[in-house]
């Protein structure tokens, strides 16, 4: 290690201003000790408990209704739906549509539970993108999405300037599957 001019030590093997930067930029945050009802809480399960309780309290499920008058016109449109499905084939996937998606997703995004980074699917050959391609469409023909790509890991980040110690001073975000998102986009781009 040796002195900079900011009286910080730099390991030797620092070659690059952007290395240096990187590693003098990185900030520890400390993991913060949750507050209970029953007092400080310290173990991560625990503090699990307390964000669950938390969530539930924040989030409470909408009453069913109870007209009767919304509940048909509800079960109405279900069947005027499927009773009006045309049994063609959906609009398959190509290839190169794969790939002009691919190109457009952001490496730097997190990965979801499958673990598969953006920059993997970024890396892909042509004949792993052709398997991706006939999967998606043997997909859009049976009609189904994978329940893989529908389970969400669920992370806990802390509201600006609120008080950290308390579990309602944190929102949550949903990591999705990589792969199920690049599969939505197909739906979303038309």
């Amino acid at each position: 290690m040796e002195k900079n001019n900011y009286g910080t030590s730099t390991p030797k093997t620092t070659n690059t201003l952007y290395d240096m930067n990187r590693k003098l930029s990185k900030k520890f945050i400390p993991t913060r000790t949750i507050l209970h009802t029953d007092g400080i809480e310290y173990t991560s399960l625990i503090n699990a408990n307390t964000f669950k309780h938390s969530l539930e309290n924040s989030f409470q499920e909408n009453p069913e209704p109870h007209c009767n008058l919304h509940m048909n016109e509800v079960i109405n449109s279900i069947n005027t739906y499927f009773n009006n499905l045309t049994s063609s084939s959906p609009d398959l996937i190509s290839s190169q549509k794969v790939i002009s998606l691919i190109k457009k997703i952001n490496p730097r995004n997190a990965t979801g539970p499958d673990g598969v980074h953006n920059k993997a699917i970024r890396m892909l050959t042509i004949n792993t993108v052709t398997y991706l391609t006939k999967f998606f469409n043997k997909c859009l023909i049976l009609q189904h999405f994978p329940d893989a790509w529908k389970i969400a890991q669920e992370l806990m980040l802390p509201k600006p300037n609120q008080n950290r110690r308390l579990p309602g001073s944190y929102r949550t975000i949903s990591l999705l599957s990589n792969i199920g998102k690049l599969y939505e986009e197909f739906f979303s781009k038309g």
